[in-house]
């Protein structure tokens, strides 16, 4: 643990941080048994911490070698979610005591769900984030037009 991992310069600290996060993916929990620090605390260092580019880069690196090691890609993993989607689609005859079909059918609604919001938020359809794709040319021109009618002029 005392030597450079990955060539980012981070403290020991940091570094136990990064393992303890890997380990559960909770920033609170993780600086708290890496810092032994109570838990009004360890949430805004740990907030801090994980905006860090040296943090971030450590820990997408190690992120990357757990996935080599269990010998696991991103397309085998969106595979299997699209695979589970479906056989949880899949409607089952409902039987009744003897066995015989009782004319109602089922699904697993909830495995259904949860592999497509997993999907979903790996193609980034569902963000607390507005993305705004705007070429803004238009509203440049749209802003000359106004300076030139006795506006003072906007730099670009």
């Amino acid at each position: 643990m005392g030597k450079k991992v990955l060539n980012l310069k981070l403290t020991l600290l940091q570094q136990k941080f990064c393992q303890e996060y890997l380990k559960h993916f909770n920033g609170t929990k993780a600086y708290q048994m890496a810092y032994k620090a109570k838990t009004n605390v360890a949430a805004v260092n740990a907030s801090k911490l994980l905006r860090n580019t040296k943090v971030q880069a450590y820990l997408a690196k190690k992120a990357d070698k757990q996935a080599e090691k269990a010998d696991i890609t991103v397309q085998e993993v969106i595979a299997d979610l699209k695979t589970m989607k479906d056989r949880c689609m899949q409607a089952c005859q409902v039987l009744n005591a003897k066995g015989k079909p009782t004319g109602v059918w089922k699904f697993d609604s909830s495995g259904a769900i949860k592999s497509l919001e997993l999907l979903g938020r790996y193609l980034t359809m569902f963000s607390d984030k507005l993305i705004v794709k705007h070429d803004l040319s238009d509203l440049l021109e749209e802003i000359e037009d106004e300076s030139e009618r006795g506006l003072p002029k906007v730099k670009k």
